[in-house]
């Protein structure tokens, strides 16, 4: 459960950098007016901060599991319980 919940966090992390990549290549292109490419600048900002905390809880939570996987039975078996 803990590899699967790892997995898709970096998965979103990934999807996520592509995404804020793609909206700096429209802001750069000049099709958005400057109220837009404001926006869409601020949202690139918010994203990026969500990314990197996302990215190094998601690592630091890998990083546990590994030095320490006796860490992970009981937590497996109580959240499958829950």
């Amino acid at each position: 459960m803990l590899e699967l919940i790892i997995r898709n966090s970096l998965d979103i992390v990934v999807r996520t950098e592509r995404l804020i990549d793609r909206a700096r290549r429209l802001i750069g292109s000049g099709s958005l007016d400057d109220v837009e490419a404001f926006r869409v600048f601020r949202e690139i900002e918010r994203l990026t901060d969500v990314v990197f905390v996302m990215d190094e809880a998601t690592r630091l939570l890998r990083r546990m599991f590994e030095m320490r996987p006796e860490i992970a039975r009981p937590y497996t078996v109580h959240a499958t319980m829950q």
